[in-house]
């Protein structure tokens, strides 16, 4: 992974150095946003509304939650009339160029409208401000874009989605027409400028302003909570936030209000039944005292008397209660279940009570219940009364629970962009990018560039890693008919004789003296990378080759090698001729047969035509000793493919190649086939089984990982051995310094001779 990295050190740079780019100009054109943020405190609980003295894991559960107060903060109660205030169920956005209306827009004065760029007018170029009072749309046309364009003296007209007129109007005049209502308060624009108008559905127009408010806890569970509002206009964020804050209050007023007018209620429609149940226990009392003439009550009376009134008045408060919790809980509730049992209790109690004075005289008993009933009435009557006074002063100056700690003020600085984040984030997401590149065009993009891939995962040895030859391209160009002025420049036969030509231009004996010389050096003949540049790094490699190629051909049944490449473009031919070249050097006899008969051109390297080849010899046209052409390089002779024949892969079925092989196996002390690409026809599987050994060529970033599986799959079904493979094409990288070893190591060889 590193080395790979490295190879592509500047890709990654190039790439950061774009997104770094792109980020710095974000910065420049994104619009700011600025942030304002108002702090309330939740206050805690009053007490019970009726003031009844419960024990607290009675009372209906406590005040709510942070949690439940910021849900509050963001209901529809609190964020319906702050949209209505500021329009936020209306959007209205610039017609303008992208990239390029921001650009403009940043240089424009609000309220300002700038000149028209290149001459568009109807686009708008920065400085232009809409302000919309009050808009009603017909359900049908809710959320469509509508265009409003801007005419002279503060005049518009708003078009439909089918550009249909819909009305016109003037600035700060409500226009109603076609079910459109529009009063626009404000337009500063050019004439002929355009503005796309969407009314949102009020659901719709909540749910996007809802993900401007933000509501946080300050404090965990301090009931210090937070509301911010971000907007591009740093005024306008500081009124939204103050106008969420009071609209929150506002809403918790009314919510306390409310609780306290039902009750207020409740105690008004109770009171007439108390006074009346007071008059009647006080008429019971003053009826018994005159028809029986008694006078003050006993002392056990006494006792009777202030101990049955403390269980009274306590179980008619819990009465009371029940009463007005039922207005809100079910019986079954846990609440109303705990006043039944403390009311159980009481009357049990109260029946103890009343069992022990059992034999206190039955005049002075009634005496004291009469007694006893009327003080219980006049003591809830005149609590409730007085609870009806609280109540109505406490309405007046209900607080709602919360109170505002600071209010928003105008912020200076924007929230986003953030230069300290947002240019580190471009750095570490320009390197990331450039990584994900590399990669991708290495294992997705791109074919297999690593060797080490065919030893490891297809267990071919690879015999050789060949970069990618300038030299070569120079030949290419000349075989193409366009290089000939730069031959000429490098010692061709147009510009200098062959005496003159520079060394790396000529086809030298070896060290040892074995092999002839090419008389093509000078001459042009030969367009082979061995024959013209001997000591180029590519020729270097094929020499380490040449060698695995002939220890392999020892142990094979014959000596003939098969070259071949799983797609075109891999360089097999390449290969092969140079190959052949390579052995003649060292003193061999080499024929090299181009077996591609649809598209073979090895011949065009040796100056010659492909008429007059194998195709020619297997059809039985030609002998083979016809065939067979010398190539000016001593110990090699070539065989071209021939004319091309109808059905190639026919004539290499036929008995008659194999002959032909058999012979050339027998005269020569090597055999090289150049063949057709081996996944696009079978004319190589043919040839396979009748060698001795086969050469995978593959170019890099050429195959893919499945194609290179394939060709070794499939010469395995054809009976062929694949000998090794050579990585051909490898691009000068900084992982690979072997080759600048190499390099040097050939100019230090060239300035000896």
């Amino acid at each position: 992974m590193l080395t790979l990295m490295r190879d592509h050190i500047w890709e990654i740079v190039v790439t950061t150095v774009v997104v770094l780019t792109m980020a710095v100009a974000y910065l420049l054109i994104a619009t700011p946003i600025y942030s304002a943020d108002v702090l309330v405190r939740v206050d805690p609980p009053e007490p019970n509304a009726l003031g009844l003295a419960l024990q607290n894991e009675m009372l209906p559960p406590p005040a709510p939650s942070p949690v439940t107060e910021m849900a509050v903060m963001r209901s529809r109660s609190v964020l319906d009339p702050v949209i209505d205030k500021f329009r936020f169920d209306v959007s209205v956005t610039p017609h303008k160029l992208p990239v390029l209306g921001d650009i403009a827009e940043k240089f424009a004065t609000p309220g300002e409208p700038a000149a028209p760029w290149l001459g568009l007018k109807s686009f708008a170029w920065g400085g232009e401000r809409v302000r919309i009072g009050a808009m009603d749309v017909p359900r049908e046309l809710e959320e469509e874009k509508l265009t409003l364009i801007a005419l002279e003296n503060g005049a518009y007209e708003l078009r439909g989605p089918s550009d249909e007129l819909l009305l016109k109007g003037a600035v700060g005049k409500t226009v109603m027409d076609n079910g459109v209502s529009l009063l626009v308060k404000e337009l500063d624009a050019r004439p002929g400028t355009k503005f796309e108008v969407i009314r949102w559905n009020e659901l719709d127009a909540i749910k996007r302003f809802e993900d401007l408010v933000k509501v946080t806890d300050k404090v965990k569970d301090s009931g210090l909570l937070q509301i911010e509002y971000a907007d591009k206009s740093p005024d306008k964020a500081t009124e939204v936030a103050n106008a969420l804050a009071q609209q929150y209050l506002a809403t918790a007023i009314a919510s306390r209000q409310l609780n306290d007018t039902t009750t207020l209620a409740f105690i008004n429609g109770e009171l007439p039944r108390l006074l009346a149940d007071l008059r009647q226990a006080e008429d019971a009392l003053k009826h018994f005292r005159s028809n029986s003439q008694s006078m003050q009550p006993t002392t056990e009376a006494q006792a009777y008397l202030q101990g049955g009134l403390d269980l009274d008045k306590q179980i008619a408060g819990l009465q009371l209660q029940r009463t007005q919790l039922l207005e809100r809980y079910t019986p079954d509730s846990r609440w109303i279940q705990n006043v039944d049992t403390q009311l159980a209790q009481l009357k049990e109690a109260k029946a103890k009570f009343d069992g022990h004075f059992s034999g206190m005289p039955s005049s002075e008993r009634e005496s004291v219940d009469l007694l006893r009933a009327q003080k219980v009435a006049e003591t809830i009557y005149l609590g409730m009364v007085q609870k009806a006074e609280q109540l109505q002063v406490r309405r007046a100056s209900t607080t709602g629970g919360a109170h505002v700690v600071d209010r928003a003020i105008r912020p200076h600085r924007p929230v986003k962009p953030q230069p300290i984040l947002v240019l580190p984030a471009g750095l570490v997401l320009g390197l990331v990018s450039g990584v994900v590149l590399v990669f991708m065009r290495r294992h997705v993009l791109t074919g297999v560039t690593d060797p080490r891939y065919v030893e490891r995962r297809m267990s071919v040895p690879v015999f050789g890693e060949v970069l990618f030859s300038q030299q070569q391209l120079l030949l290419d160009r000349i075989s193409a008919g366009t290089g000939r002025k730069l031959l000429a420049g490098l010692g061709g036969k147009s510009s200098l004789p062959f005496h003159k030509v520079p060394p790396e231009m000529q086809f030298r004996r070896s060290a040892a003296g074995v092999g002839a010389t090419a008389a093509f050096a000078g001459d042009g003949d030969s367009k082979v990378l061995a024959a013209r540049f001997p000591h180029d790094t590519s020729v270097e490699a094929l020499r380490a080759v040449r060698t695995a190629v002939t220890r392999d051909l020892a142990h094979a049944r014959n000596n003939v090698l098969m070259v071949i490449g799983p797609t075109p473009s891999a360089g097999k031919s390449f290969v092969a001729a140079n190959l052949a070249i390579l052995h003649a050097e060292i003193g061999s006899r080499v024929v090299l047969i181009d077996a591609d008969m649809r598209r073979g051109h090895l011949a065009s390297l040796f100056e010659g035509t492909n008429r007059g080849g194998l195709s020619e010899v297997l059809a039985e046209r030609m002998p083979l000793r016809n065939a067979l052409r010398p190539t000016g390089i001593e110990g090699l002779t070539f065989l071209s493919c021939g004319v091309r024949p109808e059905n190639p892969a026919a004539l290499l079925m036929k008995p008659r190649f194999k002959d032909v092989l058999e012979r050339l196996a027998g005269q020569y002390d090597l055999v090289i086939i150049d063949t057709p690409p081996f996944l696009a026809v079978t004319d190589a599987s043919i040839i396979a089984s009748e060698a001795g050994a086969s050469l995978l060529v593959l170019r890099s970033g050429m195959q893919s990982e499945e194609e290179i599986a394939d060709t070794v799959k499939k010469m395995e079904r054809a009976e062929g051995r694949i000998a090794g493979a050579v990585f051909n094409g490898i691009p000068l990288r900084r992982s690979t310094r072997n080759y600048g070893y190499a390099t040097n190591y050939a100019s230090d060889l060239e300035t000896t001779h």
